[in-house]
């Protein structure tokens, strides 16, 4: 059997009650997230591509599980165009979620009927299947929303669902507003954030930043969720970070925030009261 099998097979093997969750991280910002009965991967990376460190844990044609597939925004470690067209055949039911101006380019250009995808936008909502997912920008360096249109090309998420909230950043730096806008929830339960920081040096080469993991830290601090996930710091040798200095900041600075640091595929289970690693 497969790493990818056993891995599928993990993920359909685990059941949740009311107010559970669990995940997998799968390398970069790319998870699985199961909430009650449904499966969504985010911001997958599953193909070739050069310099790559972490080998893929999965292959398209293995993802036959996947209720939601959700891209943060168009960039090869996110919105994976290689292994897009397998994964909607390999789960024939499964909707894209990804930023509204790309649909019509990622409908055509992958062969995946329209129907079967999801646009949203800054404070645009859709509820299917228990869950309901709303879009919040992000700063890929910048905002660059549209100014003929008002979209913008990067995308977070908050999830809810079961019983839980999850605020999955996708790439992005701090702007004025993200923490207004986070805190229209009440209570996030999980957020996922990038630490692999920036420089001039990246900038030039066209490696477009993400926050620092002292933001991070204190992107965390601030909102207080049950639980932080540092990612983005393993994948690329030129675009890495060590995840044991967000651990000793947060550790320091808010000492009240749990977070997990582990291995990919590692299974991450959170309860209303506890969380199984």
């Amino acid at each position: 059997m497969s790493n990818g099998i056993k891995l599928i097979n993990d993920i359909n093997k685990c059941i949740l009650k009311d107010k559970d969750m669990a995940f997998w991280w799968i390398g970069q910002l790319g998870y699985v997230i199961k909430i009650g009965k449904q499966v969504l991967y985010i911001d997958s990376f599953l193909s070739e591509f050069p310099g790559r460190i972490i080998p893929t844990l999965l292959q398209p044609e293995e993802i036959t599980n996947a209720d939601f597939i959700i891209g943060t925004h168009d960039h090869d470690d996110h919105i994976d165009r290689k292994a897009w067209h397998q994964i909607s055949l390999s789960s024939p039911k499964a909707k894209f979620v990804v930023p509204k101006h790309l649909i019509d380019d990622l409908s055509e250009s992958l062969k995946i009927s329209r129907s079967r995808f999801i646009g949203l936008d800054d404070g645009i909502s859709f509820s299917e299947n228990g869950l309901k997912i709303t879009g919040i920008p992000s700063a890929h360096e910048f905002l660059d929303q549209n100014p003929e249109t008002g979209s913008f090309p990067y995308l977070g998420y908050v999830i809810e669902g079961n019983g839980c909230t999850i605020y999955h950043s996708g790439d992005t730096c701090l702007y004025e507003g993200i923490y207004s806008k986070l805190r229209t929830w009440n209570k996030i339960d999980v957020m996922f954030l990038p630490i692999n920081g920036r420089d001039a040096k990246r900038y030039r080469e066209n490696c477009i930043g993400n926050i620092t993991y002292q933001e991070a830290v204190d992107l965390a601090g601030s909102i207080n969720p049950k639980l932080v996930v540092p990612g983005h710091y393993e994948m690329f040798s030129q675009n890495s970070e060590n995840p044991l200095l967000f651990a000793d900041y947060i550790d320091v600075k808010y000492p009240e925030v749990k977070y997990w640091i582990g291995k990919h595929g590692e299974m991450v289970k959170l309860s209303d009261h506890t969380i199984n690693i």
